[in-house]
């Protein structure tokens, strides 16, 4: 068993941005654990993941300390378990952002949606024009259906699929899971291209060029990658659960458009506009008007 220190960050809260259904999206939680299979060089490992007395997480799985070292920088990164000191101090001085803070406190720093770069790309597009309710049923398809799933300690592990696993399921699989035709020729090409995870070493201008030199793939799932696949400063203005959050919050519930949002989130967000936009998704879902 090892184990990750939380400093100013609380497990519980952190679970309460995961809305599952009742398949595996690969994550999978019940109650206070979390669990999936993570794909190392195509070889899929079980993590689990549950709170340890105070400000700690144990993390077990089939895997040695030579893959824990990279297990733990992908759970750091997935979960925002940074250390969110500098982050509260800048809600301080806002006071919505610090009413956010109070909301959500021990939510932290941002994660990310995804444990690869084609696993975020692929449920970005899944979600294009549904609701993210239905969108996590589609992705829980397709993981049931193409990705990687074994037994470990009495507990079933789902990985999401790899690009050649898609490629392999072809058209008319993709879209016996619920995906429109356009989405499904979508994901197809892009399980057809190479070297996927360079994008994190890209420039935004550059990821942003490449992912909207797609067809289907406009300014709101690129800003969407970019921010919740990339891990880059983005904000993605045009969501409309981002649009009804700020509205709420800043313009008395009355709908304003995305070149506002994106004004409010330069003026007041800053560098930390990636952070407080998982707050604002978590105020949508907890207490917007809608």
């Amino acid at each position: 068993m090892w184990r990750i220190e939380l400093c100013g960050v609380n497990w519980d809260v952190k679970m309460k941005f995961f809305m599952l259904p009742d398949l595996p999206t690969p994550d999978v939680v019940e109650g206070d654990s979390w669990r999936r299979a993570i794909l190392l060089e195509d070889k899929a490992f079980a993590v689990l993941v549950h709170p340890e007395g105070e400000g700690k997480i144990a993390v077990k799985g089939n895997f040695s300390s030579r893959e824990w070292k990279k297990i733990r920088e992908k759970l750091v990164e997935y979960f925002g378990l940074q250390n969110p000191e500098k982050l509260y101090e800048f809600m301080e001085g806002d006071e919505k952002l610090r009413m956010l803070k109070e909301l959500f406190y021990g939510f932290g720093r941002a994660g990310l949606i995804s444990m690869s770069v084609f696993e975020g790309i692929v449920k970005a597009i899944i979600q294009q024009q549904i609701s993210f309710a239905v969108a996590e049923k589609i992705a829980a398809r397709i993981v049931q259906r193409f990705g990687k799933t074994f037994e470990w300690n009495g507990l079933r592990f789902y990985s999401f699929p790899t690009q050649r696993a898609i490629v392999k399921a072809g058209y008319e699989n993709l879209k016996d899971c619920g995906l429109s035709r356009r989405k499904a020729e979508l994901i197809l090409e892009i399980a057809g291209e190479e070297n996927l995870e360079e994008l994190k070493n890209a420039s935004e201008d550059e990821a942003y060029e490449y992912l909207t030199s797609f067809r289907g793939i406009g300014k709101w799932t690129a800003e969407l990658i970019l921010s919740m696949v990339l891990g880059k400063n983005v904000f993605p203005a045009d969501d409309l659960g981002v649009r009804r959050a700020v509205s709420n919050l800043y313009f008395n519930g009355e709908l304003q458009n995305a070149e506002k949002i994106r004004e409010v989130a330069k003026i007041r967000f800053g560098r930390y506009s990636r952070d407080i936009l998982f707050y604002l998704f978590l105020y949508d879902r907890f207490f917007s008007k809608k």
